[in-house]
């Protein structure tokens, strides 16, 4: 019974002390009024919009190494995204005469524009054929001409998507450029007329070149907002010029230049108008306040007053030193003029027959991009490759 009770004793005491324990506890304990509820987790991607994306080129270096990527298809026209740090080529396929021999669906391809390495291919769809000529609007959605199939597409990165519109039956649209309100502007080779469309209404506008028969090829807009164009019928030797009209409808102005055929164009940081000039060897320079056209010697094989054997100066770019760089597809060659010696400082490519053609373009960084169509690849060097 003692035993019993000293039990009892025993644990009411050792309750006593944990209740006074836990009371001493709860007095010393500091209490806060409850904060606001954690939010939840947000990913950034959430509700991010295109243009809050960061450029490529801000978190990373830009490289000066030569590099060449291997195209699916044989490439052609090629674009630069300097927002969203990429390059687009587009892969037609075939060699336009002005259209392919025969109607398939390309690519357009992506690119690193900081180190040239190669991205992804994209297939067109069923309903679509060869991409031949890019250009990149505002937002860094693709757009493209497709001469088989007489339309205009649109290529959109962020979904994927694609949208195609089409124009004149037959008219084979060709070279594209965006104007300063982000219509856009081409040239239909066959119909010789030049294209307008605005994305945002999706009015399409076609406008009769003055000359007959001009067969407009290359297209180009200047800085003060003016868009030139070649005019490549074999010895007509004019290119034209207007002044971009919101409402599409537009006077085109021709000027005579000494040109065989004038292929693609381009515009220096000076306000002069080039021109490459296919068979004749020749680039083309048309100065707008005098009207004075000059040519230049690239080519110094075998030549005739008409042409020469063995070349076609197809691509022309301008880079930031006024440096005029061409693409001679027949003889193999890459290269730069210097107007003010006429000094021409040219590379012959590896490949015998590797047709450096039409994709020719210079980047902000100074390094020069080309395609070689049977050689199917896309090529970034630096100025000093050359």
């Amino acid at each position: 019974m003692r035993r019993m009770k000293k039990g009892i004793i025993i644990s009411t005491t050792m309750l006593l002390i944990v209740v006074i324990l836990a009371s001493m506890l709860w007095v010393l304990t500091p209490r806060f009024a409850p904060g606001p509820a954690r939010p939840a987790a947000r990913s950034l991607a959430d509700d991010l919009p295109r243009s809050n994306e960061v450029p490529l080129s801000s978190h990373r270096a830009f490289s000066s190494a030569a590099v060449t990527n291997a195209t699916t298809y044989e490439p052609w026209g090629i674009a630069f995204d300097y927002v969203h740090g990429f390059v687009w080529l587009a892969e037609p396929g075939c060699e336009p005469t002005p259209k392919c021999q025969t109607k398939m669906q390309g690519a357009i391809s992506q690119y690193a524009l900081a180190d040239g390495s190669f991205i992804q291919d994209f297939q067109e769809p069923v309903g679509y054929s060869s991409p031949l000529f890019l250009a990149v609007d505002a937002a860094g959605n693709v757009w493209f001409t497709q001469p088989d199939s007489d339309a205009i597409g649109e290529f959109v990165p962020q979904n994927q998507s694609w949208q195609q519109w089409p124009v004149r039956k037959g008219s084979a649209p060709y070279d594209l450029t965006f104007d300063t309100q982000g219509n856009l502007w081409f040239t239909e080779f066959a119909a010789n007329r030049i294209g307008f469309f605005n994305p945002r209404t999706q009015t399409l506008v076609e406008t009769a070149i003055p000359t007959p028969d001009s067969q407009p090829y290359g297209i180009t807009l200047d800085r003060g907002g003016n868009v030139w164009f070649t005019e490549n019928r074999d010895g007509l030797g004019q290119i034209g010029s207007f002044t971009p009209a919101a409402s599409g409808a537009v006077k085109i102005t021709e000027h005579a230049v000494n040109a065989i055929r004038p292929h693609l164009i381009v515009t220096d940081s000076g306000g002069n108008i080039w021109y490459s000039d296919g068979f004749s060897g020749h680039i083309g320079k048309f100065d707008p306040r005098s009207g004075h056209s000059t040519i230049f010697h690239v080519y110094f094989g075998a030549c005739t007053p008409a042409s020469c054997t063995g070349t076609h100066i197809s691509g022309i770019a301008a880079d930031s030193q006024g440096r005029i760089w061409f693409t001679d597809s027949l003889s193999q060659r890459i290269g730069y003029l210097i107007p003010a010696s006429g000094q021409v400082v040219a590379r012959t490519l590896k490949y015998a027959n590797a047709h450096p053609n039409d994709g020719l373009a210079v980047d902000r960084e100074g390094r020069v991009w080309f395609t070689e169509q049977f050689a199917h690849t896309l090529t970034m060097w630096p100025a000093s490759a050359v």
